[in-house]
């Protein structure tokens, strides 16, 4: 569990750097489709590791990904700032909304899935039990016949 922490501090310390980067260099289209790259994947890391943790972590993690979560929050306001002082506001409208619709897929399909999964542990449970009572009706024909003819 601490890998995949320090797996999005260590996402988080690449965009930082990338952020940087372009506020040193005034950036160009090419910098800023990077940083946004690192900001999407950094923040899926965030997700996925809070959503498969949640109320597991050592007070350790807990607070690494407190510290993650304000810091993903800083990028999200230094790239608003970047795209606006690039003239590019709509830009970071659009980038926004793609994160918001690839995030409401991604929960719809989880969702699908649990559906899907909690289906066959019931057709399973369903499957079982025909079984077993074919079974036990097996052993008690069994038991009857070996008595009549015994």
């Amino acid at each position: 569990m601490i890998g995949e922490v320090a797996a999005v501090i260590s996402a988080l310390k690449a965009l930082n750097d990338g952020i940087n980067t372009i506020r040193e260099s005034a950036g160009n289209a090419g910098d800023l489709q990077a940083i946004v790259g690192k900001f999407a994947g950094a923040s899926e890391q965030y997700q996925s590791v809070e959503k498969a943790k949640a109320g597991r972590m050592s007070y350790k993690e807990a607070l690494a990904m407190e510290s993650a979560k304000r810091q993903l929050i800083n990028f999200d306001r230094q790239l608003k700032d970047i795209c606006l002082m690039q003239g590019q506001g709509d830009l970071y409208k659009s980038i926004k909304n793609r994160m918001e619709e690839a995030r409401l897929a991604h929960e719809k399909e989880v969702a699908r899935i649990k559906i899907r999964r909690r289906e066959i542990a019931k057709w399973m449970g369903w499957v079982l039990t025909a079984v077993f009572t074919w079974i036990t009706g097996m052993g008690i024909l069994w038991l009857i016949v070996a008595i009549v003819q015994g």
